[in-house]
């Protein structure tokens, strides 16, 4: 007996969905940093969704840093879990308020991260996030009075600072705002507590109010 009859070949491992969407969001991370362009991630999204099996997605991240291999991700990498310092998710919205232990980090692929700080109590003087998406946009509420910035930038979409004209409340946190779209904008703004946040429900809110006896 040979000693490759011996040794029996090893068949290749079959990805799973949690395996395609972790490799999109290294692929979103690839385009943020511009290491990829937008026909090159469509390209290569695409590819990703169609692949059977590990070793299909690995070649499309190849060229791309980090040795972390695709598979690696159903154990220590699942997209869509949440931890305190990031959140990632693929077809879908980020949608947080400061009293659910606020990652520092927020990014999908074809979603919104919409984060209302409105509820935040810390004692820190300055809070950074860094937030993404790809088609989608970025929307940051922060309370009335709380000095905020917004450093970053959009590809095919706008970006929108509406702060009340009020002065800094002592005691608040200097909120910066590290934000990237690509075909999405950039939102950051103030509001009163208790107001809602959606357009569309505070729009009825209104209609309703004046409807009232």
């Amino acid at each position: 007996m040979t000693d490759d009859a011996a040794v029996p070949a090893v068949p290749p491992v079959r990805a799973s969905d949690a395996d395609r969407d972790a490799l999109v969001a290294r692929l979103q991370t690839a385009v943020g940093e511009g290491r990829l362009d937008l026909d090159e991630f469509a390209e290569r999204a695409e590819a990703a969704y169609a692949a059977v099996t590990l070793a299909d997605l690995d070649v499309l991240v190849a060229d791309l840093p980090g040795d972390r291999a695709v598979g690696a991700a159903t154990t220590g990498e699942i997209v869509g879990r949440r931890s305190p310092q990031e959140v990632t998710t693929v077809f879908g919205d980020v949608v947080l308020s400061a009293g659910q232990g606020l990652p520092r980090r927020a990014s999908t692929v074809f979603g919104d991260v919409r984060i209302d700080l409105r509820g935040l109590r810390t004692s820190d003087d300055r809070i950074e996030l860094h937030l993404g998406t790809i088609f989608g946009d970025v929307d940051v509420v922060v309370p009335e009075g709380v000095d905020a910035e917004l450093l970053g930038r959009t590809v095919f979409g706008d970006r929108k600072v509406e702060l009340a004209p009020l002065p800094r409340l002592a005691g608040t946190p200097l909120v910066v705002v590290h934000a990237r779209t690509v075909f999405g904008d950039l939102r950051l703004r103030s509001l009163a507590p208790g107001v809602s946040a959606s357009r569309w429900r505070a729009l009825m809110d209104r209609l309703t109010a004046r409807q009232l006896p």
